[in-house]
């Protein structure tokens, strides 16, 4: 008996081993990434001071609207001058994009598969390099590059590999009692030319999310690039074309262009190009949606937001207040997702004012890639609209609120001519503050305070923004259910923006915060034509057309009466009419 167990035995662990085996191997990944390397630009590296200093930093040059002047927002040195996509030349790239995207269009998810591991292969191994580029481009920390340019790229090709197949196979649905003979499904189909209009507060992530999705859905790409951030494009560019390139592919499918607002709407405008996804702010989102309008082509729209933090008394602080301070302070606050409104109970009220003001005071600004270690928290601003910030400021100083921090433009010491907003604090606001209803897009914390539930989601909805919002207290269920009260649309209990590291969820927004959505099954099928299919399951069963109702119609009052009982017979909720229904069809057909 011992022999006989111990036999059975070795039969059950070899058939276990042989089964986990089998897993690895139809698991394993048939394509394998392809390494590559690309130089990075010389002047991404710590130190880089090569470049002219700009008295006056600015993106145009006088007598030439065909180049872009790049310049770093931590310093004000010069990059480079990049030549703006002539109009002509923006069709023929969709031109090129399109024949490239008919191949492209039959390859399998296992090829696409591979390009997306190749670019994540080069985005973990040169995650540096690609932060620095960001850094200059930008003025952002290593930190927040990291955190919003490497870590949200990872995440959405990671999603987009394992998950992005099942997002896009056919999908099998229910054809209903009447059509129980049919096959029902709905297959995705590339759209074909997809393009981009994306902002410059991440120009690594901005730049290449879309391309991820683009083209595992089996599309190409136009990618139109913000001009405050051109001296970048070339290498993300490169970098996907690279990808491509080594994976046997076409690297027409992905067309980087740059300039200015006619650039843009040369993109929006073009018959050629099959959906728009734009990234910036309500006013230009309008117009993106009007010049598509020309040609009906589809767009998604995220257009920024008023985003909240409701803080209740029995919050846990020691976790609510860091988490709150990177949401103000992370990449100067310029996130689409960044907290700009945080509203706490009034029992908790003034430690909160006293704890955050403690901490902003010690906010340091500079330029991580030229300041010494350890001197720099938050980074300059892509954009100098010091004056709109101050006059939002002023407004509220006005109507009673107090700038405890901050408050007006940087001048930084040893970078005078780099463009920096003083970590600031804004506290007592109310809801007819001009500053609650308009996106800030800086380092400013702005607190307001509330007394119950109903106080809270008045004052959040009393702004017409709506894309991502949290909720902080101790109490689940509470927190879940004003989480859920909220207008918007992304919410975080206890947590802020940590929905768009979930790549599996989707993310845009409601009011003027924008339509449709990117990430998640949502946006990837967003790049689809969802086609529906159907089909006979038996091919000697077919759809007959009875006489009584085939043309010429003899009798339409029978016809009509025939068709009644067809409905009937169909979708009643009683067996028994059904059955009557199915009885005076017989009839009607003698």
């Amino acid at each position: 008996m011992d022999g006989l167990n111990c036999d059975a035995l070795q039969v059950v662990l070899a058939a276990i081993a042989g089964g986990i085996a089998l897993y690895l191997i139809r698991r394993a990944p048939t394509l394998r990434a392809i390494p590559f390397e690309l130089k990075a630009p010389v002047e991404s590296q710590p130190g880089w001071c090569a470049g002219e200093m700009l008295d006056a930093p600015g993106i145009t040059v006088s007598g030439r609207p065909d180049l872009i002047q790049c310049f770093d927002p931590a310093t004000g040195r010069l990059l480079g001058r990049v030549p703006a996509t002539p109009l002509a030349e923006v069709d023929a790239k969709i031109a090129r994009a399109r024949h490239a995207q008919t191949a492209w269009a039959q390859t399998t998810f296992e090829q696409r598969r591979q390009v997306l591991r190749t670019l994540h292969e080069f985005v973990l191994s040169h995650q540096r390099e690609i932060c620095q580029v960001a850094c200059r481009d930008s003025g952002k920390t290593m930190i927040d590059a990291t955190l919003g340019e490497v870590l949200t790229t990872a995440a959405k090709l990671q999603w987009t590999i394992k998950n992005g197949e099942r997002v896009l196979s056919d999908e099998n649905r229910d054809p209903g009692f009447m059509m129980m003979y049919k096959r029902a499904r709905v297959v995705y189909q590339p759209r074909g030319v997809v393009a981009a209009l994306v902002s410059w507060n991440y120009p690594f992530h901005n730049t290449i999310g879309p391309v991820i999705s683009a083209l595992f859905a089996g599309n190409a790409v136009v990618v139109k690039a913000s001009e405050h951030v051109a001296w970048s494009m070339p290498y993300w560019e490169q970098m996907v074309r690279r990808a491509l390139s080594v994976c046997g592919h076409s690297p027409e499918l992905v067309q980087f262009v740059t300039g200015f607002a006619d650039v843009g709407r040369a993109v929006t405008e073009s018959p050629n190009i099959d959906h728009v996804t734009f990234i910036g702010s309500p006013e230009v989102g309008k117009l993106v949606m009007r010049s598509a309008s020309a040609n009906l082509t589809p767009v998604t729209l995220e257009l920024g937001g008023k985003d909240c933090a409701v803080v209740f008394a029995d919050a846990d602080m020691s976790q609510c207040v860091p988490v709150l301070m990177r949401s103000v302070i992370q990449n100067a606050s310029q996130n689409c997702i960044g907290i700009e409104r945080i509203l706490v109970q009034s029992a908790s009220y003034d430690w909160f004012v006293a704890e955050m003001e403690r901490r902003m005071r010690t906010v340091r600004v500079g330029a991580i890639l030229d300041d010494e270690p350890n001197q720099v928290d938050c980074g300059a601003m892509v954009l100098p609209c010091f004056p709109r910030l101050e006059a939002l400021i002023a407004d509220a100083v006005a109507k009673g609120a107090r700038c405890v921090v901050g408050g007006r433009a940087y001048a930084h010491p040893r970078h005078p001519n780099g463009q920096y907003f003083a970590p600031t604090l804004l506290v007592d606001v109310t809801p007819d503050m001009d500053i609650t209803r308009n996106e800030t897009f800086g380092p400013i914390m702005v607190i307001m305070k509330f007394t119950d539930e109903q106080d809270a989601l008045a004052q959040v909805h009393a702004s017409p923004y709506g894309l991502g919002s949290s909720v902080f207290s101790a109490d689940r269920v509470r927190a879940r259910r004003v989480a859920l009260k909220l207008r918007a649309g992304m919410t975080n209990v206890n947590d802020f923006g940590v929905n768009y590291i979930c790549q599996s969820l989707p993310f845009g927004g409601v009011g003027i915060s924008g339509f449709g959505r990117f990430a998640g099954p949502e946006g990837l099928r967003a790049l689809c034509v969802e086609k529906a299919f159907t089909e006979d399951r038996l091919s000697f069963v077919k759809t007959p057309i009875p006489p009584i109702v085939d043309y010429p119609i003899t009798d339409t009052e029978k016809g009509y009466m025939f068709t009644q009982q067809i409905v009937a017979f169909a979708y009643s909720e009683s067996w028994w009419l059904s059955i009557k229904a199915g009885l005076r069809l017989g009839k009607l057909s003698m």
